[in-house]
């Protein structure tokens, strides 16, 4: 029996929260109940018609800021946030079915360069595009203004590109670092398949795509801050007060109960989401030193690399500050580092600087 005959499924993870309801679009946002099984999930199925369809979950929060309140929040697992507002999720709808990201690569067998022989350009996307000598009509700062200028990276030498962050942000100019979720994709950038199209079109130049990943926090308002807030976070952020970027992933709490680290786990999918959706050659962890875990570093390599499966080169680097040779090496968890002293000392002599202090 396909997914349309019975319903669409909707779920969330919250084991611990009560009186979980589904809100939709479809019926003026009216709670339709759902429920939980052993395994922690809620689930409901419903009928839907194709298109495009907004979506929250609305449940009793266990956070300790707004304990025993009835809060709506949108999917954390959701790979679009609506326009108007970030407590909606997206869903399409077509043929009955669930509508998940579609694309046809068309340059999956073209040689990419290998590791050592990387020349990195760090993109953020939001401003690549619209500066002098660019076309000036119309919005940019998008993914597909980026395919547009490619082959001005190409002739630069260019052969592999680092996206600083990509995931949804509150508002629509950011560095991106401040991400309401890890499976979103930032609305302002495009769409999931405008930027399937930006790293295909890059491995038809031969270049390879690199996706700078945060995984030591989220932002304030994320939805799993109000779900329940402790099972995923710090209370208290146990970093320094300069290292205070949001709420900080806990990935020391282990769920006995249902034999889950739901951090590590979080972030385990997210990372094997964006690999295995938009074919990224290599991850750029941020903030390396903040999550101060090197067996869990560890283990995500070994997940990562069982994944790709050897079929293509891929590389994982960590911004480790201040700098520490371990994080890297023969016994080191990930296989390159950023270099921040190095890196300042760049721009301090290319701007005629003697030091970077």
């Amino acid at each position: 029996m396909s997914e349309g005959s019975k319903g669409i499924e909707f779920s969330l993870f919250a084991p611990y929260n009560k009186d979980v309801a589904l809100l939709g679009s479809w019926n003026d946002w009216q709670p339709i109940e759902m429920a939980r099984g052993d395994d922690g999930w809620w689930r409901v199925r419903v009928p839907l018609e194709d298109g495009d369809h907004a979506y929250k979950f609305q449940l009793v929060s266990r956070s300790f800021f707004c304990e025993g309140e009835t809060v709506q929040v949108a999917d954390p697992r959701a790979t679009r946030f609506s326009d108007d507002t970030y407590e909606n999720s997206m869903i399409t709808v077509k043929d009955g079915q669930r509508a998940f990201i579609a694309y046809d690569w068309q340059h999956d067998d073209v040689p990419l360069p290998q590791n050592h022989e990387l020349v990195m350009y760090e993109m953020h996307v939001g401003d690549f595009s619209g500066g002098p000598g660019d076309d000036q009509e119309g919005p940019k700062g998008r993914f597909l203004d980026v395919v547009d200028k490619l082959d001005y990276l190409a002739e630069l030498g260019v052969n592999a590109i680092e996206l600083m962050p990509v995931n949804e942000f509150p508002g629509t100019e950011s560095w991106g670092y401040n991400l309401r979720s890890l499976f979103s994709v930032e609305n302002a950038y495009g769409t999931p398949e405008d930027l399937c199209r930006l790293v295909d079109e890059c491995h038809g130049r031969g270049i390879r795509v690199i996706y700078d990943g945060v995984f030591n926090h989220l932002e304030s308002e994320a939805p799993l801050t109000r779900i329940d807030y402790a099972y995923w976070f710090h209370e208290q952020n146990p970093d320094p007060e300069h290292m205070h970027w949001g709420p900080k992933f806990n990935i020391e709490h282990h769920d006995t109960g249902l034999d889950v680290w739901p951090a590590r786990q979080y972030i385990h999918d997210a990372i094997l989401f964006w690999i295995e959706t938009f074919h990224f050659d290599g991850i750029r962890f941020d903030a390396t030193a903040a999550i101060d875990h090197y067996d869990f570093l560890h283990w995500l390599q070994a997940e990562i690399y069982q994944s790709v499966g050897g079929i293509k080169p891929f590389i994982t680097i960590a911004e480790h500050v201040p700098e520490d040779p371990t994080i890297t090496g023969p016994d080191g968890p990930l296989d390159a580092a950023w270099n921040e002293s190095f890196s300042k000392q760049i721009m301090a002599t290319i701007v005629g600087r003697e030091d970077h202090g």
